[in-house]
């Protein structure tokens, strides 16, 4: 039986996994020089881990899917690092968590999207790693992603 994906699943997962050793710093290096999008990141190794593999179009249906909540996202993001340091702690705090919203909404997005799929049991799914290969991310980096090193 497929586990069930649902946006505060996949919510809390994410949660969990970028608190793993390393996966926060791969993360913003895979977002930052590699223009990867964390959360799509995140729901292809969520998949990974439950032995779901995304159908042949699924990736580009994902990318199509982020891409409509990106620029908003990424403005956000732009402006809250180019106030942090003319910003109380607080206030910073606030943006963060305001990013954090727009974060979880895209979240959402993904999910939905990813609730239309037929999504079929498979030993070794290779979500991640196609989407690094996508992105030309090198091996390790994927494996940090993972939380492996």
């Amino acid at each position: 039986m497929t586990p069930a994906i649902t946006a505060d699943a996949f919510w809390q997962f994410s949660l969990q996994h970028y608190r793993r050793a390393g996966v926060e710093r791969a993360c913003l290096h895979f977002q930052d020089q590699y223009q990867g999008n964390v959360n799509l990141a995140l729901i292809l190794h969520w998949l990974d881990t439950q032995s779901l593999a995304l159908p042949e179009t699924g990736l580009t249906a994902l990318l199509d899917t982020v891409r409509h909540s990106d620029p908003a996202l990424q403005h956000f993001r732009a402006q809250r690092r180019a106030q942090k340091h003319h910003l109380s702690p607080e206030a910073y705090q606030a943006l963060l968590q305001q990013e954090l919203t727009l974060e979880r909404h895209q979240q959402a997005d993904i999910v939905q999207r990813c609730q239309a799929f037929t999504l079929p049991s498979h030993p070794q799914p290779d979500n991640l790693a196609a989407y690094c290969q996508h992105c030309q991310a090198p091996d390790t980096l994927y494996r940090q992603l993972q939380g492996t090193h």
